[in-house]
């Protein structure tokens, strides 16, 4: 009877010596190595190979010298290498247990048992920046799990602070770099696997500088505003309370922000434009990181500051970005322009710039205000047949051009009948000028020659001796 158990022992542990753990993570990919034996069966060309799973010993893959490899049930995820061993993926639940090679040669025959074991990570996760990320990768217990090795790498290229051991880690404060897979290596008896997951760092992203547009180059514009990396919304969902768009007017300082854009969180995402919104923004569905607003039609009432914001549980982010809207105007009450006429030309973001402004005229246009450098923004000048044409404000920073807007100058000659009927009209008023100033001279003269002649007087003398008239 002792010996019987004897016996028994030393089969299991037989048996136990002969299995090979392997480890591999679900969804991923694992080769279950044939083992060569170093006897006949080594020779590939003309053995027999059985691959079998689980207790029931299913055929899952095959291989004779005669008809080839001959696939089980599943003929999708099982493969077989050059030397015979086989190849799982993606590894389902169900493929976690047991397997057996079988190889044959005339009368040799070798059999080999495998166990597949979990290698489990944490799911992935949504952190906010500067947050602490905690990380976990287990084995699943067996011969081989306390003397593996395991290591956590972070994303390429991202350096971070990590602690803790055994698998088991935190980065205190992860950086936007974290984003991104995140590898689990395990190292046992002579062989690695590698088990994957993946970290989304929540952060908002937005330029910096001014975003410069014009009325006349484009009919619209985007303001850009995005999440720092590509984090599936479902994730997102479950920390986001709110979002929005606000815009407050650079025309009117005195102005509240105006909220124009909300986030509608349901089974889809999406911007609504609120009611009464100062600003022609525009309803559009969130597939992605890009929280910008598109497709705003350019005009001076877009110029502004725009908060692109998000607020999620105990932690809001926001940013902030400016838009300048370059206009040329002119003060022509007519066009085409008439030449001779003199035109105004202002070139404006609305507000004083210390930005540079160069004007373009057109290639026949000889203009002298634009001889010297730097040029003014404001131009004013009587117009000529060769002015007429496109005029080009653009705005530079040192030696990047910012924007520029245009305006078309349209110049016609006076027509002929215009100037006879001006040449006719100042004749005649030169004429009855002339008959007026005539006619004054004459009643003028006149008016003098009667009061330079005297009226002569005539007496009747009392001398009786003297007759007639005489004068006094």
């Amino acid at each position: 009877m002792m010996l019987c158990w004897i016996l028994i022992l030393l089969t299991l542990r037989f048996l136990k010596a002969e299995e090979i753990e392997i480890y591999a993570q679900e969804g991923g990919t694992v080769t279950l190595p044939r083992d060569l034996h170093g006897g006949a069966v080594a020779n590939t060309e003309k053995v027999y190979v059985n691959w079998f799973s689980g207790p029931e010993k299913t055929l899952v893959i095959s291989r004779n010298p005669q008809a080839g490899i001959q696939p089980g049930k599943d003929k999708t995820r099982f493969s077989l290498s050059p030397d015979f061993s086989v190849q799982i993926s993606p590894v389902h639940e169900s493929d976690f247990g047991f397997f057996s090679c079988e190889q044959h040669k005339f009368t040799e025959t070798y059999i080999k048992t495998y166990r597949l074991r979990h290698v489990t990570v944490s799911r992935p996760q949504a952190v906010m920046v500067g947050d602490p990320l905690p990380l976990k990768c287990e084995l699943e217990k067996g011969q081989l799990s306390g003397t593996a090795i395991v290591k956590w790498t972070p994303p390429k290229g991202c350096n971070v602070n990590i602690q803790g051991s055994n698998g088991e880690i935190t980065v205190p404060k992860v950086p936007v770099c974290a984003s991104g897979v995140w590898t689990c290596t395990v190292k046992y008896n002579k062989r690695e696997v590698r088990a994957t997951t993946a970290a989304y760092v929540i952060d908002l992203s937005a330029p910096s500088d001014p975003i410069y547009t014009s009325v006349s180059n484009s009919s619209s514009v985007n303001i850009p505003c995005s999440l720092s990396n590509d984090i599936p919304w479902d994730l997102l969902r479950d920390h986001l309370l709110k979002g929005s768009w606000n815009f407050s007017s650079l025309s009117n300082a005195n102005q509240q922000p105006k909220d124009v854009l909300t986030l509608h969180i349901n089974s889809t995402i999406k911007w609504i434009p609120t009611k009464d919104a100062p600003i022609a923004v525009q309803q559009r569905e969130l597939k992605d990181k890009d929280l910008s607003i598109i497709k705003l039609p350019v005009s001076e009432a877009i110029r502004g500051e725009y908060t692109c914001a998000l607020n999620f549980k105990g932690r809001n982010f926001s940013k902030k970005i400016k838009v300048e809207v370059l206009h040329v105007t002119s003060t022509a009450t007519r066009s085409p322009l008439i030449e001779g006429q003199r035109v105004n030309l202002s070139c404006s973001l609305g507000h004083n710039t210390t930005h540079e402004v160069k004007w373009r005229r057109p290639s026949g246009s000889t203009h002298p205000l634009l001889s010297s450098s730097p040029h003014s923004a404001f131009l004013s000048f009587p117009v000529r047949m060769e002015d007429k044409g496109k005029w080009t404000c653009e705005l530079w920073d040192d030696q990047k051009l910012l924007t520029f807007s245009d305006i078309f100058l349209r110049i016609e000659k006076a027509p002929v009948n215009i100037w006879l009927w001006v040449a006719i009209s100042s004749g005649i008023v030169v004429f009855i000028l002339l008959l007026v100033v005539i006619i004054k001279a004459i009643r003028k003269h006149k008016q003098m020659l009667m009061y330079r002649r005297r009226k002569t007087r005539f007496c009747c003398c009392k001398n009786p001796n003297e007759t007639g008239f005489y004068k006094t």
